[in-house]
């Protein structure tokens, strides 16, 4: 086996392209749905009740108006904390940021008209009104469309920085003729996943009956979970054209590692806890199921992609042959 050796190509901020953008669909979304919510409230508060009975429950502990204006105020707050702290921690991950832009607008845009609603339907009501029967079905619409709204706002990603060096001394290296070609493909499965996905719909199921009235939580949980589960199998195929992953169970949803975004490629005894999926964290994305040797591509944006497979080091050995015949003629 290999450890990877210390060997990092310069570091490129590669998220700098389109970040202010992302990082202001980020953060506006919460408080343009606060000052929606604030001006529905402004307008027609002389003809709302005297008690909020927006959020369900007991009509007897609905809040008064001002209570529940600070409560939504301190729901905003509490969003935009966890957005800006999650853009901060992915700063150079454009990726990352993309989906947190999905996410601020789909959560603002699903608050924004399950309280509008609500808030309409008090009006000229003395007290508790029963909410429309389309309600809920047209705010999963308008979230799912905020959701669409905010990936396309987001923009173009920018592409991750190329590599012109060939891999280290040190690393599998597998000698290819200039004719010669070579294709290495694996599966794999993950039981932590299924585990995962498993409480999830444990909990989602839970809690849409015994929790919470509201559905946004059971729901964000059992998608969560569904796709867990059937992310718990991939494929791994390397070739001439690079590194990919697919899911099977999600109809063969793809990603690919291009060669001239891969430093080197290394073997690790095993790398549990680190695998991340398709998306990714701050440190890295790929699927390592804690035992048996780890393929780690050390990527040129300063992660690496992490794939537990029994044959690490061919599979290493084989990437590392592909960046020398592209990379060598350079001279690199």
């Amino acid at each position: 086996m290999y450890d990877s050796p210390q060997h990092v190509g310069p570091q490129q901020d590669a998220g700098r392209p389109g970040r202010p953008r992302r990082l202001v669909l980020t953060v506006l979304p919460p408080l343009l749905a606060l000052l929606f919510l604030l001006l529905l409230f402004a307008v027609f508060r002389d003809r709302l009740p005297g008690r909020a009975y927006v959020w369900g429950g007991e009509p007897r502990y609905a809040p008064g108006w001002g209570e529940w204006l600070r409560s939504l105020a301190l729901s905003v707050g509490g969003f935009e904390v966890v957005f800006l702290a999650g853009f901060t921690h992915y700063w150079r991950w454009p990726g990352l940021q993309r989906w947190l832009v999905v996410c601020s607008v789909a959560t603002s845009v699903s608050m924004a008209a399950g309280d509008g609603v609500a808030v309409a339907a008090l009006i000229d009501s003395p007290g508790p009104t029963a909410l429309p029967a389309w309600q809920v079905p047209a705010e999963i619409a308008l979230t799912l469309l905020g959701g669409v709204a905010g990936w396309w706002l987001a923009g173009p990603l920018p592409p991750a920085p190329g590599a012109r060096t060939a891999p280290p001394p040190g690393v599998p290296l597998l000698p290819l003729a200039p004719a010669q070609r070579a294709v290495y493909a694996a599966s794999a499965w993950y039981p932590r996943s299924l585990l995962q996905g498993a409480a999830m719909l444990a909990f989602g199921w839970f809690g849409l009956f015994n929790l919470s009235r509201s559905w946004q939580g059971a729901t964000l949980m059992a998608l969560m979970g569904l796709a867990a589960i059937l992310s718990a199998r991939t494929r791994l195929r390397i070739d001439g054209s690079g590194v990919e992953v697919s899911l099977p169970g999600l109809g063969g949803l793809r990603r690919v590692v291009p060669y001239d975004t891969v430093l080197f490629a290394s073997v690790r005894p095993e790398a549990s806890g680190r695998g991340l999926g398709m998306i990714g964290g701050s440190r890295g994305w790929g699927y390592v199921s804690g035992r048996g040797p780890v393929l780690a591509l050390r990527l040129t944006d300063g992660r690496e992609f992490l794939y537990s497979t029994r044959d690490a080091e061919t599979a290493a050995a084989l990437v590392n042959a592909s960046l020398t015949r592209a990379r060598g003629a350079a001279g690199c």
